[in-house]
C-alpha cells in the first residue's frame, strides 16, 4: 500500500529527526529506495538543494521538484558500488519479502561516510483501534500476504546488524494519533479492495464500521534513525 498524504505529514517529525542525525545537509547524492509518489524525495530535495533520486517498482504518474525517478527493485538495485551517501526508507521494508538482502544491497551503494535514513518503519503487530473496526487487523493480514513483514518496526535493529550497519534509532510508543479526517481510513479500506486483500462484502462492513465510529483513535510503534556502515 502507498504512502497516504496522512502518513506523509505525521511523520514527518520522525524524517526532521533522522534527518539530523544523519546530516542530511551535507549529502551531496540521496536515494530513496520505495518511493513512490516521491514526496519524500522531493522533500529531501528541497531541503538539501540536490537533485534526489527516486527508485521503486514503477514510475509515479507526475513529475516531483527535484527528483529523479527510476524503475528497478530493492533487492537488486541497478547503480554502482559507492554511488551515494544517504540512501532513505519510509514505510518500505514491512513490505519487502527479504528486508536484509534489499539493507545490504542499500549498504553497497553507499560511500565510506555514507549513511543509511530510516524515516519510519511500523510495528503493525503492536498496532490498537479504538474502537476497533478491524482495519488495523486488515491492514496486518495483507503485509502477511503480500509476502512482507508486519513486524517490521520491533526487527529493524536486528536487521540492521545483520546487513553490515551500526544502527541508532529511536522509537515511538505511547503515541495516540485521534483521526480527524475520516477520509484517511476509508481510503485504507479501498485500497485494500483494490488490492484483493477485502472482498466487497468484507469491505462494506468495514466502511459502515468506520462512519458508525464516533472518533477513532490509533497507537502504532514507528522505529525511526539512521544506520552507519561497519567497516
Amino acid at each position: 500500500m502507498a504512502t497516504t498524504r496522512f502518513q506523509f505529514e505525521r511523520t514527518k517529525a520522525l524524517r526532521l529527526a533522522a534527518y539530523r542525525m544523519g546530516r542530511l545537509s551535507s549529502r551531496r547524492r540521496i536515494l530513496e529506495i520505495g518511493s513512490g509518489d516521491g514526496a519524500v524525495a522531493e522533500e529531501i530535495a528541497a531541503r538539501t538543494g540536490r537533485r534526489t533520486w527516486g527508485l521503486d517498482i514503477a514510475l509515479p504518474r507526475s513529475r516531483r521538484e527535484g527528483v529523479a525517478f527510476t524503475r528497478g527493485d530493492a533487492a537488486a538495485l541497478p547503480f554502482k558500488d559507492g554511488s551515494f551517501d544517504a540512501v532513505a526508507f519510509h514505510f518500505v521494508l514491512l513490505w519487502l519479502r527479504d528486508p536484509p538482502r534489499a539493507l545490504r544491497e542499500a549498504r553497497r551503494l553507499l560511500s565510506s561516510e555514507g549513511v543509511l535514513l530510516l524515516l519510519a518503519e511500523p510495528d503493525m503487530t503492536a498496532r490498537r483501534d479504538e474502537p476497533d473496526t478491524r482495519l488495523g487487523a486488515a491492514i496486518c493480514d495483507a503485509v502477511k500476504r503480500a509476502g512482507g513483514h508486519p513486524d517490521a518496526g520491533s526487527r529493524t535493529a536486528k536487521w540492521l546488524e545483520e546487513s553490515g550497519f551500526r544502527p541508532e534509532l529511536s522509537r515511538t510508543i505511547n503515541d495516540w494519533v485521534t483521526i480527524e479526517e475520516r477520509e484517511e481510513t476509508l481510503l485504507e479500506v479501498e485500497e485494500l479492495l483494490e488490492k484483493g486483500y477485502l472482498s466487497q462484502e468484507e469491505a462494506s462492513h468495514m466502511i459502515e464500521r468506520e462512519h458508525s465510529a464516533p472518533e477513532r483513535k490509533v497507537l502504532m510503534p514507528i522505529t525511526f534513525g539512521v544506520g552507519w556502515p561497519s567497516y
